[in-house]
């Protein structure tokens, strides 16, 4: 995927509907060592990629500098923009097409979590939550018949203060 870029206007010009946060680094870094366009100083500052072992490794975001932006092809179309995009400081990286094109842009991005471990206690066991639910229950003023809720008395006819049988 040909990629341009304008450093007069800090755009990066797109020719497809589809491109990832990496491609675009890598074609920045690719432009950079071109001719002398270093003087235009750096497209991206990237982060992550940090190797964490066992085939883990931190997701690498990429922040657009300065007034750097994407500017879409030029047609009506959605942009599927992959990976961790971003403007340093804060912003939209996408701007807006040249002509009057309606162009829609679905950010993917990587999910990846890392568990914390902390120290502490388990939780309660369901026996325990069980228990303190009945026991609240029956501090209320709302009538339990014990025998109903462990499932001892289910489908008997009642009486007229039972509010579990037939009114």
């Amino acid at each position: 995927m040909p990629v341009t870029f304008d450093p007069a206007s800090r755009r990066i010009i797109l020719d497809s509907a589809s491109v990832t946060a990496t491609e675009l680094y890598s074609r920045s870094a690719d432009w950079l060592a071109l001719s002398d366009n270093a003087k235009y100083g750096a497209v991206f500052r990237q982060v992550g990629g940090d190797d964490l072992g066992g085939g883990l490794s931190i997701p690498p975001y990429f922040f657009l500098q300065g007034a750097w932006r994407v500017r879409p092809m030029e047609s009506n179309h959605t942009l599927d923009l992959v990976g961790n995009l971003f403007v340093e400081g804060g912003g939209d990286p996408v701007v807006s097409t040249l002509g009057d094109y309606r162009v829609l842009v679905k950010n993917t991005v990587p999910v990846q979590a890392q568990g914390i471990s902390t120290s502490g206690g388990s939780g309660p066991s369901a026996a325990a939550i069980a228990a303190e639910v009945l026991a609240v229950l029956q501090a209320t003023a709302i009538p339990v018949d014990l025998q109903k809720v462990k499932g001892q008395s289910i489908g008997g006819s009642g009486s007229a203060g039972d509010p579990w049988g037939p009114a």
